[in-house]
């Protein structure tokens, strides 16, 4: 009789299965393990790619506001250099209304009137006439009319001074018939306005063995053109 003992390849058997399921597990283990580490690597990497942007970003703030603070200086500096030249140029267009206000009343025309007034009408003397308001003052006055046949030799000029805007005049005249006419004219005249009633006195002058009387006058008138 012939025996076969079986149990060996049994047991080998089972140690084979065993070490087919054993490797089959440790495999898994480290296929979990990897993707993890793979996903730690990501997630590391990202964070750090996060946080890399966030320095950029607030490194890029920074010089966005240096850049308004100096732009903010500059415009104030601006501002005040233009404030600065705006007062030297109202300063110059000043000095020039005060000349031109200067060569405005500079009184070439007043002092041609005067003379004009003073000249005969046969010469073509006499005032530079406002006739509207020659005619109101002849309307309320009828001895305001001027008279064109009058001799103005009878009548001269000592001073003209001007004082805010009016003429201070003052002269001699042969007698208050000249000194009137002389006025009526100042009246009709466009260049001048309101006047003041003339101060005279009598004046005795001596020529030679005789005595001469004369009147000295002083008046104010206010002007209405200087050009």
């Amino acid at each position: 009789m012939i025996r076969i003992n079986l149990l060996p390849t049994k047991k080998k058997a089972a140690r084979a299965a065993a070490a087919a399921s054993g490797g089959s597990g440790s495999s898994g283990q480290w296929w979990v393990l990897g993707w993890l580490l793979g996903w730690l690597l990501v997630g590391g990497a990202g964070w750090w790619l996060l946080g890399m942007e966030e320095e950029a970003a607030a490194a890029m703030r920074e010089q966005a506001a240096a850049k308004t603070r100096a732009a903010e200086a500059i415009k104030q500096d601006i501002d005040e250099e233009g404030l600065e030249a705006r007062k030297a140029e109202l300063a110059q267009v000043e000095a020039a209304i005060d000349k031109l206000e200067t060569k405005r009343r500079t009184p070439v025309y007043v002092m041609y009137e005067l003379s004009m007034i003073l000249t005969d009408a046969k010469e073509g003397g006499g005032p530079d006439v406002d006739k509207e308001r020659l005619r109101q003052i002849v309307k309320s006055d009828p001895q305001a009319e001027i008279n064109m046949l009058w001799d103005p030799t009878g009548l001269w000029l000592t001073k003209v001074e001007e004082r805010g805007g009016q003429l201070v005049i003052e002269g001699g005249a042969r007698d208050a018939t000249d000194l009137s006419e002389f006025t009526r004219r100042l009246r009709a005249s466009a260049r001048f306005d309101k006047l003041s009633h003339p101060d005279f006195q009598r004046v005795d002058t001596k020529v030679g063995q005789d005595t001469e009387q004369h009147l000295s006058w002083r008046l104010d008138v206010a002007v209405k053109r200087w050009d």
